[in-house]
């Protein structure tokens, strides 16, 4: 990854200095997909087909597999997290991102490759949206999953998972201190799966382009990936990308401290929609 320099921890904000495009397999559908990420003064946009509107206007559909972004229309791009965790986690805001196919690109399963890119096409700079600065806590879920927002000076996450697996187990982490500790602790944290659930998964037309390049697999008595774990606690750094991608749909970054125990897409979406209301004054 290249070189982040002191420049990024002095500013939350960088802005792109020149569009790129990435192409690979959707991580579900198995077929072949593009993105072209543009700056963009109005943005963040999402475009598909002629179609173009702000993240902070579309439909939001999550599940146990992937955030959904939703036209008027009905079409749909499946699987946004990882693309819009590394935009905005490296304090990216001004961005259209062009989709040709039924999703994004899974590139490399987290977003090391795409915050790679971000930064060679890309420069700090002094300001940005103003953030929606919370005022009152928020919950969404129940007493076993949740996901909460609470007032803060400055964004940040704290994170819990517990998997019937022994293999994950119970892992927590917290997260604050922008784009270094974002490239630091979370961008390289690859999705996961659970070996006995791939074949249902499939017969769904889910996973089709999952692979050890782009996943963890996590078995009976072993996990498998390229490489072997990139930490021991990899997968509740995942989930702090994927909650750092799905609170895009607010639009506009955050001033709040994010804690979510067990959650999942779905929740992470309905946070998100909380939020977009509450900037609205709704």
């Amino acid at each position: 990854m290249p070189e982040v320099g002191r420049g990024v921890a002095l500013s939350p904000f960088r802005r792109l200095t020149g569009g790129f495009i990435l192409r690979g397999v959707g991580l579900h559908s198995g077929r072949d997909c593009v993105l072209t990420v543009e700056p963009c003064d109005g943005g963040p946009i999402l475009s598909h087909e002629g179609m173009s509107l702000p993240l902070s206007e579309m439909g939001l559909s999550g599940d146990a597999r992937g955030s959904d972004y939703v036209f008027p229309d009905g079409r749909r791009i499946r699987t946004c997290e990882h693309v819009l965790s590394a935009l905005v986690g490296l304090g990216v805001w001004g961005f259209r991102l062009t989709v040709e196919g039924p999703e994004m690109p899974a590139l490399d399963g987290c977003a090391e490759r795409m915050a790679e890119r971000v930064l060679e096409h890309s420069e700090r700079c002094a300001s940005g949206p103003e953030p929606f600065a919370l005022s009152t806590p928020l919950h969404v879920g129940d007493a076993s999953r949740f996901v909460a927002a609470f007032p803060a000076s400055a964004f940040g996450v704290t994170y819990a998972v517990r998997y019937a697996s022994p293999l994950i187990g119970t892992q927590m982490l917290d997260l604050a201190g922008g784009a270094e500790a974002y490239l630091e602790h979370v961008a390289r944290a690859r999705t996961f799966a659970m070996e006995a659930e791939i074949e249902a998964l499939r017969a769904q037309g889910m996973a089709l382009g999952g692979s050890l390049e782009n996943a963890v697999l996590v078995g009976e008595t072993e996990v498998r990936a390229s490489g072997g774990l990139r930490w021991p606690d990899e997968f509740v750094r995942h989930k702090v990308l994927d909650l750092i991608g799905d609170l895009a749909a607010v639009g506009r970054p955050l001033r709040a401290h994010v804690v979510a125990v067990r959650a999942g897409h779905e929740l992470h979406l309905r946070l998100a929609e909380r939020l977009r209301a509450l900037s609205r004054g709704l």
